[in-house]
């Protein structure tokens, strides 16, 4: 019986191949197609990858147009789905605690003071580079929000801290602290926005580039977890 059905399924293949050769000697272009079509198969297979943008078609696909609206609405997944905020927000907050309790010296040389230089002192270029390379979208408003709370952290610093007179003598007197103070909450918002904006879009960029790296990623993403015995 295996052996019946194995003859007629060689004889089918035989009269199939027979036919197609016959249609072809007929008609030429037929053949064309049929190659055309075994060749996009091939390319379609699952070995092909799509092509690599470049460099400039990585650079101008990595430019997003700023929706305002949709990003307003879109901030609350933003604070609570990601770490753009609260991470960048929490180092500020312990950079800013640390940096007091050590003195709050902003010109010494320890790493309390360095980091309050990065993270606090307007502006907080570290703070909000941060918070725009954790998300993809809104990271603009991300680093504003990093800004924002920096901004007020040094106003609250350089409008309480004691200050020694410099080599001169001269004494910080409170016009110069609220200049300062207005300084922070005007510069730190603003530069967030800017440095966030182009940490989301350097994140892009980095993956339009390489495309392979995030293919990479999703698939360990996706592997099944390990039996357990």
């Amino acid at each position: 019986m295996a052996r019946a059905k194995s003859t007629a399924r060689a004889e089918a293949r035989r009269r199939h191949r027979a036919a197609t050769a016959a249609a072809t000697a007929e008609d030429p272009a037929l053949e064309a197609e049929m190659t055309s079509k075994g060749s996009q198969a091939k390319a379609a297979g699952p070995t092909s990858r799509p092509p690599r943008p470049g460099m400039f078609g990585s650079f101008r696909g990595a430019i997003r147009p700023v929706h305002f609206r949709e990003d307003l609405a879109d901030l609350p997944r933003l604070a609570t789905r990601t770490f753009a905020i609260w991470v960048p927000c929490l180092l500020i907050l312990v950079v800013a605690i640390v940096f007091e309790a050590t003195g709050g010296n902003i010109t010494s040389a320890g790493i309390p003071a360095l980091a309050f230089n990065l993270f606090v002192f307007p502006p907080p270029l570290a703070a909000a580079f941060l918070a725009g390379i954790l998300t993809q979208r809104s990271s603009y408003l991300a680093g504003a929000i990093a800004g924002i709370l920096g901004g007020i952290l040094f106003s609250v610093y350089v409008l309480t801290a004691s200050f020694p007179a410099n080599a001169t003598g001269a004494v910080i007197t409170n016009d110069v602290r609220i200049q300062n103070a207005l300084y922070a909450l005007v510069v730190s918002p603003v530069a967030g926005v800017a440095v966030g904006g182009f940490a989301g879009f350097y994140r892009r960029f980095l993956r339009m580039a390489n495309p392979n790296a995030g293919a990479r990623s999703a698939a360990r993403g996706s592997k099944p977890a390990p039996r357990r015995r």
